[in-house]
């Protein structure tokens, strides 16, 4: 663009609004005009924040791990709240065609916007209008994910026919297996009525038993992990060091923490390889540590695995290891943590106090 028309460009924006055309331009001598080909990031999460952009032609996708947050296009601006906020990025952006932006630097940023209320104000409605409409993106996914959850509960009535075989088929009653099926089935619609209830903000307290922890990584070593198709072709063992006495936790819950941890030990194993259990008892704690020899977590990524919707996988959601860490914080007040060499395997442990 040439001067004049980006002069032009520039006074239909909010932000600029107030400038008077001498101050307006000398801010276009301290900026910088920055091409960018399509597919190119210009800067990823977590990278510091030193400037702002104004997009003068083209399209660009701000996101996280694999959830859009927003396209930009042009006459808007982004990357102002890392300088705001002296941090680093909090999202990725990708050139979705060939852009021009306007590049202006802290220094820039400092003389001419944040000392200004009306450039802030700007800001400030501009923010806004960001929250409102992720709100109402989040609003109306919540509201599908709501009718979906209460459909699939009322697909799952047939699975009640499983209950019908073992009580007629003769050789059925105790088959392994069929208990196996209508345990998962109950164990879904737990969950769904859960689901359900947190949509209409009703606080439904997890069941606390008192259980036999080693018995319960039997139970799912001989029946859901067994016929797991991300499990199969590796091995699975169960190591218990002493004696276990039964002690207070949520059964669906630990099931739902352990099949993830295995099923992300598998996932990183090649097949034949053996994934190790090793349960113990130490200083009043139960310690189970789920241990394979896969490729390992890379260092560089390590920090964030615990954070929401960061994955690594092509096909990942990044909410099960999350998933992990609240049951076994929040639920049972115990700890999750890991260690990992890539290349040579990672362990995940959990402790739980016998007393929840």
């Amino acid at each position: 663009m040439n001067q004049t028309e980006l002069l032009q460009f520039l006074s239909k924006i909010d932000l600029f609004h107030f400038f008077p055309p001498e101050e307006l331009t000398d801010f276009l001598e301290k900026a910088t005009e920055v091409e960018l080909a399509k597919g190119v990031i210009l800067f990823r999460e977590g990278e510091p924040g030193q400037e702002m952009y104004i997009v003068l032609r083209g399209m660009l996708k701000v996101f996280s791990g694999n959830r859009v947050i927003a396209i930009i296009k042009p006459g808007e601006y982004f990357g102002e709240m890392a300088i705001i906020e002296n941090q680093p990025r909090s999202a990725s952006v990708a050139v979705l065609e060939d852009s021009l932006l306007l590049q202006v630097p802290y220094a820039v940023f400092q003389e001419y916007f944040s000392r200004q209320p009306k450039s802030l104000v700007a800001m400030m409605r501009t923010l806004s209008q960001r929250v409102r409409r992720d709100l109402e993106i989040l609003g109306q996914e919540y509201e599908q994910i709501n009718i979906m959850v209460h459909d699939m509960k009322n697909l799952l009535t047939p699975f009640h026919l499983l209950e019908v075989l073992e009580r007629t088929v003769p050789g059925l009653a105790g088959n392994r297996y069929l208990a196996c099926m209508v345990k998962a089935r109950g164990d879904l619609l737990i969950l769904m009525e859960n689901a359900l209830a947190q949509a209409k903000r009703l606080h439904i307290e997890t069941p606390i038993h008192t259980d036999s922890l080693d018995q319960l990584l039997v139970d799912l070593q001989e029946s859901s992990w067994l016929v797991h198709p991300e499990i199969g072709g590796r091995g699975l063992r169960v190591e218990v060091t002493g004696t276990l006495p039964e002690f207070p936790f949520s059964s669906l819950g630990l099931c739902r923490v352990l099949s993830n941890l295995v099923v992300n030990a598998a996932q990183a194993s090649e097949a034949g390889a053996l994934i190790t259990l090793a349960l113990s008892c130490e200083e009043g704690e139960a310690v189970v540590k789920v241990i394979d020899h896969g490729h390992g977590i890379p260092e560089e990524v390590q920090e964030k695995i615990f954070q929401p919707h960061f994955t690594t996988k092509a096909d990942g959601n990044g909410i099960g290891l999350l998933s992990c860490k609240q049951i076994i914080e929040e639920t049972h007040h115990g700890s999750l943590t890991f260690t990992s060499t890539p290349g040579q395997g990672t362990t995940f442990t959990i402790c739980l106090p016998f007393s929840v």
